[in-house]
């Protein structure tokens, strides 16, 4: 049985595996997020997109071959072993959580801004705890050395700033565990994500064990398609 927290506003328990829902501020609002080819680092904006997407996510994703979350779980297995503590931020849906369960059976916590989308998560079963909680606020509400890896995967578009997220990843993995995140390649180059990951490394942060080459991404949707593809990168925490 997972818990599931939403943040300081609890409302009554709604039936989809005890979870406790909180509302979203202004779930109308779109500013700045027109497409998710555009994506966005708008809060409220994410929340709201995604709430109204999450009971077709699974489906349209799968259309457009989505297939980072399953390429993060094939290469995280292999460092890891059963009964590790995985945290997987940005969770939506559950996607990663359910890939990751066919490898290892892991102790998976997750985080998400939507709750719509956490209560889809939720009712799959793959989860030992679920937060709602803005990626965008530091640090997270996790205590330091709490997990042995964590997996960001479709989340650094939407993190204004990514240093500041993937310096918090490295306090809550014990020294030895592993970070997985994915990045479009059009958003590394724009966000020197080479110079990120190096200064990182020269800070004694993480060792970077591997960096893919830019992959497919949503070969199927027309925004996308070889125009957009995702860079996986696995770094072990000093």
């Amino acid at each position: 049985m997972f818990n599931c927290d939403w943040g300081d506003q609890l409302v009554s328990d709604k039936e989809a595996g005890g979870i406790n829902m909180a509302g979203n501020d202004d779930t109308d609002s779109k500013l700045g997020f027109n497409s998710l080819k555009d994506g966005s680092t708008n809060s409220t904006a994410i929340a709201a997109y995604y709430d109204e997407w999450a009971e077709t996510y699974n489906a349209t994703l799968k259309n457009w071959d989505y297939q980072a979350p399953n390429d993060a779980a094939g290469t995280l297995c292999n460092y890891l072993k059963s009964g590790d503590d995985i945290l997987d931020i940005g969770c939506g849906t559950g996607m990663f959580a359910k890939a990751m369960s066919q490898y290892l059976d892991c102790r998976i916590d997750g985080i998400d801004i939507s709750a719509a989308s956490l209560e889809i998560a939720a009712k799959q079963g793959n989860y030992n705890r679920l937060q709602r909680h803005d990626l965008q606020a530091s640090p997270l509400p996790v205590t330091d050395n709490a997990f042995d890896a964590v997996a960001c995967v479709g989340v650094m578009t939407y993190i204004e700033d990514a240093a500041g997220l993937l310096a918090d990843l490295c306090r809550v993995v014990r020294p030895g565990g592993y970070i997985l995140f994915t990045q479009r390649d059009d958003r590394w180059v724009e966000k020197s994500f080479d110079s990120l990951i190096s200064s990182f490394k020269e800070r004694r942060l993480w060792t970077p064990l591997k960096i893919s080459k830019a992959m497919p991404y949503l070969p199927k949707n027309d925004d996308f398609s070889d125009s957009i593809r995702v860079i996986h990168v696995l770094c072990q925490v000093v």
